[in-house]
This record gives C-alpha cells, sequence and structure tokens, in this order.
C-alpha cells in the first residue's frame, strides 16, 4: 500500500524551488518522517474547436507517493482514542516527535506546518512527520489524499 498525493494545480517541474524541495524529499531517510517513495508526472492533451479554430486542451496530472501510515493522523487519534492514551504512550508520541524535527533540522529543513494532523501514526503508534519541504513550492490548499493499493515492485 502506499499513499498518493494529488496535486490539483499544474507545477513547473524545472522550476528551481521544486526541483531543490523534489531531491531534499528524496534524500530524508529516518523512522520519524514519512518516506518518500516517487513522483509521477503525465498530460493528456484532447483537441477542442473553440469558435473557428482547434486548440489542444492539456490536462497535467502530478501525483507524489508516500509510504502508507496505517492509523491516520494524530489528531483524528487524540479525538477518538486520548482517554486510553497510557503516560509511556504519550511520551513515546512526543519523543518520536522530537526525534524527526531534530533530523529535520540537522539536514537543514525546517518543517514550516506541524500540527497534529501532519503527524501520521505508524503500525505501532510511532509517529511519523508528514506534509513538509514541498510547501515552499505549494499553496497550502491544492492538493488532496487518496491511498491506492500497490501491486508490483518499488
Amino acid at each position: 500500500m502506499v499513499a498518493v498525493k494529488k496535486l490539483s494545480t499544474p507545477i513547473d517541474l524545472f522550476d528551481k524551488n521544486f526541483s531543490d524541495e523534489f531531491g531534499n524529499l528524496i534524500r530524508l531517510k529516518h523512522k520519524n518522517i514519512v518516506r518518500f517513495l516517487g513522483y509521477c508526472a503525465e498530460s493528456q492533451g484532447e483537441m477542442m474547436k473553440v469558435g473557428r479554430q482547434f486548440v489542444v486542451a492539456e490536462e497535467p496530472r502530478r501525483l507524489l507517493c508516500f509510504e502508507y501510515v496505517p492509523n491516520g493522523n494524530l489528531q483524528e487519534y487524540i479525538k477518538e482514542k486520548s482517554y486510553g492514551f497510557e503516560w509511556n504512550m504519550r511520551f513515546q508520541i512526543i519523543k518520536g516527535i522530537c526525534q524527526g524535527l531534530h533530523y529535520l533540522h540537522q539536514q537543514r529543513m525546517n518543517h514550516l506546518d506541524l500540527k497534529p494532523e501532519n503527524v501520521l501514526l505508524g503500525a505501532h503508534l510511532e509517529p511519523k512527520i508528514t506534509d513538509f519541504g514541498m510547501s515552499r513550492c505549494f499553496d497550502g490548499n491544492i492538493s488532496t489524499m487518496v491511498t491506492k493499493n500497490l501491486f508490483g515492485t518499488l
């Protein structure tokens, strides 16, 4: 399983900011950071008649692929299950977030939008920071997250 983020506005693949941030995502490897798996870009064109002329309407599709993290985000988990959190579990989550942030800072990266919704919980409730880096290239509300089954080899 992978998580796929569909970007709803086109981006310039040759833009310096995008290529820098893309490179940053690729090199990040830490147990408390959601792993970036890849990027897909394709465009589909359709010939349309506008007045007396034919034009090609192009629809670009841009997808970011990340590791799938099964227990959703920390905000939802707190709402639903915070009464059942033992102090030790709370401490482990806080510690994992701090370790992930420390790693990002060692890599000379800032998150820019750290909040409970941007911390996902893995199979054993280990925290994984997500939605960072590319925030300098994209506006806050231009993407949607969907999950898909992945079959094949990565």
